[in-house]
């Protein structure tokens, strides 16, 4: 599924002047040279150019900073200008402040949201010839997962550039839990957070914790090897696929797993979980790569391992894989140019970066320094991961599922196969439509 690629240049770095944010003063940032970069559309490289980039702060801020100084450093008449918009809001800002000429050249978002930005009509399409570009530097999923397929046209068309990967894992606190103890099959984890509570006080310290309510974790449950949610591709809304003989199994353990674990999904927030994990409350916790850096300011020594097997199968379950793109604004009057610093940040050089500032799992699959052996973890779980669904009409899975799933996990259904299966049809009725 994945395609090895190799930085091929030596990496070397010198000072440049960059300017950041909306009215800042100029400031050093540090150059990486990358060689062999083809802008792959026709560019100006005469005239002064300043593209607008939107991103969030907490380290890709750093990287579109150094990242711009670097292209600056290729096409010195191009410079890039960072402003802060929270990749989550950007679908809301875009909205309102591209048609008004406000917005930005270059904008971060989750694939996810890609079928209703291209339904607003607020990016651009990558352009034919950078596409095989595109998918040259990144691993297949995360190319699938900024392409946008239409079943009913049967058409399939790439709007996102790929710049990280994520999925969740199973991360331990090694001062609670031995790497030898660490459970492989969910049989395991249930027994051990059993065994867990005769010797902790609940209040003090669980063996696990997992926001089970948020369907993006719990859709593990109902995921199969042969059934991913709304088809292969993500473009089937006439059924989730979320609803076999399989699904029904595998929640059967789920609901299991909530009596070992014994609190309401309400209780488990994400916030709560992580919470829990940094506190050295929680000895295990299922999150992504995101919370590295966090995890590690708060010195916590844990690891990351694939999340326990469902029962019959013989490796992790299947989960989410969500790939953070870059969009080029339909609104931007320098889109060439735009598209070509959102290619120059899937090189091996910039991904290397990327990497080595934010923690998170590049979207090309390069050699990077992993001490902890985070990212072997991480890399470990994603290999059984798919993209999110894309459509605009994928939104419809969240609230019917995550319903299901808290309802499950909570007991409001009863503990047998018709019983979940009813839950599960009136989920997936919610989730779709009918032509």
């Amino acid at each position: 599924m994945k395609k090895k690629i190799m930085a091929v240049a030596l990496v070397v770095t010198m000072a440049a002047s960059v300017f950041t944010g909306c009215g800042a003063k100029a400031k050093t940032a540090k150059v990486t040279k990358v060689s062999n970069f083809e802008p792959g559309v026709e560019i100006d490289t005469k005239n002064k150019i300043e593209l607008t980039v939107w991103e969030s702060n907490g380290g890709p801020d750093e990287f579109i900073e150094q990242a711009g100084a670097s292209f600056t450093a290729l096409y010195p008449n191009i410079t890039i200008k960072y402003v802060n918009v929270e990749s989550a809001d950007a679908q809301t800002k875009i909205a309102l402040d591209g048609p008004s000429g406000n917005g930005p050249d270059l904008f971060a978002a989750a694939h996810n949201i890609m079928g209703a930005l291209v339904a607003g009509g607020y990016v651009a399409e990558v352009p034919s010839e950078l596409t095989d570009t595109v998918k040259g530097y990144v691993i297949d999923s995360a190319a699938q997962g900024a392409t946008l397929t239409d079943a009913k046209k049967g058409t399939s068309t790439m709007y996102g550039y790929p710049v990280s990967v994520e999925t969740y894992a199973l991360f331990y606190n090694k001062a609670l839990i031995k790497e030898s103890e660490v459970p492989k099959t969910m049989d395991d984890l249930i027994k051990y957070i059993d065994e867990y509570k005769k010797s902790h006080n609940a209040d003090e310290s669980r063996a696990f914790v997992m926001d089970a309510g948020n369907a993006y974790y719990s859709v593990m449950f109902t995921n199969t090897d042969e059934n991913h949610l709304y088809g292969e591709t993500g473009s089937d809304i006439t059924n989730t696929y979320m609803n076999t003989d399989a699904a029904v199994k595998n929640l059967k353990t789920f609901a299991k797993l909530s009596k070992a674990v014994d609190m309401p999904s309400d209780d488990l927030a994400t916030k709560y979980c992580d919470a829990m994990f940094k506190e050295g409350k929680a000895a295990m916790t299922i999150t992504g790569a995101w919370n590295i850096k966090p995890f590690q300011g708060e010195k916590v020594d844990f690891g990351i391992t694939t999340i326990p097997s469902l029962p019959g199968v013989d490796h992790p379950p299947i989960t989410f894989e969500g790939v953070r793109c870059m969009y080029v604004s339909s609104f931007s009057k320098h889109k060439n140019e735009a598209a070509a610093f959102a290619a120059f940040l899937e090189t091996p050089e910039m991904q290397k970066l990327r990497y080595d500032i934010t923690g998170t799992i590049p979207a090309a699959d390069i050699d990077v320094d992993d001490p902890n052996g985070y990212m072997a973890g991480m890399n470990a779980q994603i290999e059984y991961s798919y993209p999110m669904p894309n459509m605009a009409q994928a939104s419809l899975f969240w609230s019917a599922f995550g319903s299901a799933y808290s309802n499950i996990w909570n007991g409001n259904v009863a503990d047998d196969d018709a019983a979940i299966l009813k839950e599960l049809d009136a989920a997936n009725q919610t989730a779709t439509k009918k032509n």
